[in-house]
């Protein structure tokens, strides 16, 4: 009886070490490893205004690999945009862009727009110069805005992809590694009108 009960507390002291939640070396206790850093997605133009039949250009960056984008937007109404992520304003009023990784449906990235009422030739708009690029890594590129429909204030420019080309305040663009980036320049009050362009990086 004694023999049997020593076994069966061998036995639990074997199982608690195999369920433990702590290993041991020789050195001491083994900490578990550190959980995985969250997923985030930056992606932009964020709070643009555009007019009706206006258009801009959305990006989304992950700090994941995806595979591509699935673009939507929040009230159909108010916006079309392609599945490349090109925005055009159809009907007044606030709205959303939303893009979600097409291999992880829950990594997903949102901007806020605005669309106005004024369309044609008296339609505010931003247009920026050149519209694409291509640069090599290292090699600089200016670019200039134009407001058209309204008075010239004095640009906010970003990158959408700072990794792949950083833009400077005065709009000249630096390519940073091979890829792709949409360069964006909004008026800094409201209404904040904006303009996009695409480079990529060679």
């Amino acid at each position: 009886m004694r023999y049997s009960a020593w076994l069966r507390s061998a036995a639990v002291l074997g199982l608690a070490g195999c369920f433990g939640g702590t290993e041991t070396s020789p050195i001491g206790e083994i900490p578990p490893p550190p959980p995985p850093a969250p997923i985030t997605v930056s992606m932009g133009p964020a709070d643009a205004v555009l007019a009706v039949g206006g258009a801009l250009q959305y990006q989304a960056v992950s700090t994941s690999t995806v595979a591509g984008w699935d673009w939507s937007v929040l009230d159909p109404t108010r916006a079309a945009i392609s599945a490349t992520g090109r925005l055009t304003g159809q009907v007044a009023g606030t709205s959303r862009v939303q893009a979600c990784a097409t291999n992880a449906p829950l990594v997903c990235g949102v901007a806020d727009f605005t669309v106005v009422a004024a369309s044609g030739v008296d339609a505010p708009a931003v247009t920026i110069e050149p519209g694409q690029a291509t640069v090599a890594v290292g090699q600089s590129l200016e670019f200039a805005a134009t407001a058209v429909n309204f008075a010239q204030p004095a640009w906010i420019w970003s990158s959408m992809d700072p990794a792949t080309a950083t833009i400077s305040a005065s709009g000249a663009l630096t390519g940073r590694r091979p890829g792709r980036a949409v360069v964006v320049a909004c008026a800094p009050a409201s209404p904040r009108y904006c303009g996009t362009a695409v480079v990529q990086v060679q």
